[in-house]
């Protein structure tokens, strides 16, 4: 009786151990970056300047483990959603899709109105938003971004008896990113998350007279002009390793919170404010440059680690065989 217990004991624990050993717990990563752009006016305080021409752009890309697209592109001002996996978001919903289901990637990018020249017609002001997501449950790679960009040509003249031409730049922004990778991630895994906006103004010769890239310090990320509000840093990266790993990382530098609605909305955000240096006579051309992207990369850990469910279930299977033990019958 007692070799029987026995070898039945060690079957039991060994067939528990193993199945709390096969359970893993959920493996997952997560990026989002957005970013709202809106009541941008580009002004011209002093100086004469005439428009030769423009050329608007958007463009998204999505790839999920290796299957990747790119949508839009020069003279589109609202790009097709980049989609790969189970994305449920429609297009120009800019809001997250978040966590859970299967792995998806999705960049949108839309121009809603722009000031130069003018779209909607009567448009005086330039609206854009851009969203890069991606979620990965298991292991895997994901990418995507959202651009919007305008190239605009620019002839100055300056009128006599001025000091010389120059533009005010004046709006509204709203980022926001969130970044995740849990603590069940191994070597080669990394989760980033990037937000970028600038304006730069280039001389028929092909330097900078202008350079604009708000980073949330008055005065700084700014060449050949001077700043005169900064609301909150526009150009920025989220980055995990496993080393950081287990942590949800948010930044919302504006206090508005996470997008709603469409995410296009214009109730909440920081003012940003710019004004070049006098521009030398001649031709110019003037770039806004705006993106947003999120990348991951999950190798899961070599380490297996038990997820809640077994090792409760192992709990009560040793609980089951200790009342296995056999009863010593009384004596007579």
């Amino acid at each position: 009786m007692k070799t029987f217990f026995c070898t039945r004991l060690t079957t039991v624990v060994l067939t528990l151990l193993l199945l709390a050993g096969s359970g893993t717990a959920s493996a997952t990563a997560y990026g989002y970056s957005y970013i709202n752009v809106f009541g941008l006016t580009i002004s011209n305080p002093s100086g004469s300047i005439s428009l030769i021409n423009n050329i608007d752009l958007s463009r998204t890309t999505a790839s999920l483990n290796g299957s990747g697209v790119i949508r839009g592109g020069n003279n589109q001002i609202d790009a097709p959603q980049a989609a790969r996996g189970a994305v449920s978001k429609g297009q120009n919903d800019f809001t997250q899709q978040g966590f859970g289901g299967a792995s998806y990637a999705r960049g949108d990018a839309q121009i809603i109105s722009s000031q130069i020249p003018p779209f909607p017609p009567g448009s005086t002001s330039t609206h854009t938003v851009n969203a890069a997501e991606v979620f990965l449950s298991g292991a895997g790679s994901a990418d995507a971004s959202g651009r919007n960009a305008s190239s605009t040509a620019l002839a100055i003249n300056i009128v006599v008896g001025e000091p010389g031409a120059t533009f005010a730049f004046d709006f509204q922004a709203v980022p926001y990113m969130q970044l995740y990778l849990d603590a069940l991630a191994g070597t080669g895994s990394s989760a980033t998350s990037n937000v970028g906006l600038s304006f730069t103004l280039i001389d028929a010769n092909g330097q900078i007279a202008f350079s604009w890239a708000p980073d949330g310090t008055l005065g700084s990320g700014i060449v050949g002009g001077t700043e005169l509000a900064d609301g909150a840093n526009l150009n920025a990266s989220y980055a995990q390793t496993p080393l950081t790993s287990g942590k949800l990382l948010t930044y919302d530098p504006t206090g508005c919170g996470a997008p709603t609605g469409k995410g296009t909305g214009t109730d909440c955000g920081s003012q940003f404010s710019a004004i070049t240096d006098n521009l030398a006579a001649g031709n110019y051309t003037l770039v806004l440059n705006m993106i947003n992207s999120s990348e991951l990369a999950y190798v899961p850990s070599s380490t297996p680690m038990s997820s809640p469910g077994t090792l409760a279930l192992m709990a009560a299977g040793l609980a089951a065989v200790a009342s296995m033990r056999p009863r010593r019958r009384a004596k007579p």
